[in-house]
């Protein structure tokens, strides 16, 4: 399931703090949400209006495709869940199947937003999963931004965020850190980056359970100034710089 919802990712002119998700059942002036409940799931998906048509249309339509998405693995049986002769195993575990959602956004400036989805969900077994979505706009067009749309040269934007991030984790994490799932997490696959934020210092990058480090870690992020990823070519514009 989670994979499949995942494949379903002083230089500023505006120095906006985080905005924090409503928790669920509650909700704040500029958010929107989809709310599903019946007797085998729970469905809470919550999403920004940031005051842009085509951007608030794009998320919209985001959310939208995630709720269906979950449903439709729901009703898709999972082997070895048939019925046997004709009835559901009576011993069988009820559970509550959910989808939870809530988000973070930054600008890195009046002309560019990110918004960072923390995708929870459970079908069973020991503990839910965690996929972490990030979905960047340029406020003007509201087009989305791929990295192509955000670094000049994005292999050398990748090797530079694989270097900085993997030595902000190794401190971080410590002893405690697994130097085979930390290598393979920050090597500079653009898959390992595709969470990426734009805030107003640099980017934010975000690492769901499993990528760096095991689910005991929890997730974990790494905070890259401008200043590292100058090589690359960054659209100074999108950070409220003028050349």
């Amino acid at each position: 399931m989670a994979a499949m919802l995942a494949a379903v990712l002083s230089v500023a002119a505006l120095r906006a703090a985080p905005v924090q998700a409503a928790e669920p059942g509650t909700s704040r002036d500029g958010e929107a949400s989809i709310t599903l409940r019946e007797d085998d799931f729970d469905i809470d998906v919550r999403y920004p209006r940031l005051g842009q048509p085509v951007v608030d249309d794009d998320l919209a339509h985001w959310a939208a495709h995630i709720v269906a998405a979950f449903r439709q693995g729901l009703a898709e049986p999972e082997i070895g869940a048939e019925p046997v002769n004709g009835a559901l195993d009576p011993n069988a575990r009820h559970f509550v199947n959910e989808l939870k959602v809530t988000y973070d956004v930054t600008r890195a400036s009046a002309r560019a937003a990110s918004v960072t989805f923390s995708i929870w969900t459970y079908t069973g077994g020991a503990h839910g999963n965690l996929d972490i979505i990030t979905l960047s706009y340029d406020m003007a067009s509201g087009a989305r931004l791929a990295p192509e749309d955000v670094f000049a040269d994005t292999e050398g934007a990748l090797a530079l965020l694989a270097s900085y991030c993997y030595d902000a984790l190794a401190e971080t994490l410590g002893d405690d850190r697994a130097e085979d799932m930390l290598r393979s997490g920050t090597s500079p696959d653009a898959d390992n980056y595709a969470s990426l934020a734009l805030t107003p210092e640099g980017v934010r990058v975000h690492f769901p359970p499993y990528q760096v480090a095991p689910w005991s870690s929890g997730p974990q992020q790494v905070d890259v100034p401008l200043g590292v990823l100058i090589d690359a070519g960054p659209r100074l514009e999108l950070w409220g710089v003028t050349r």
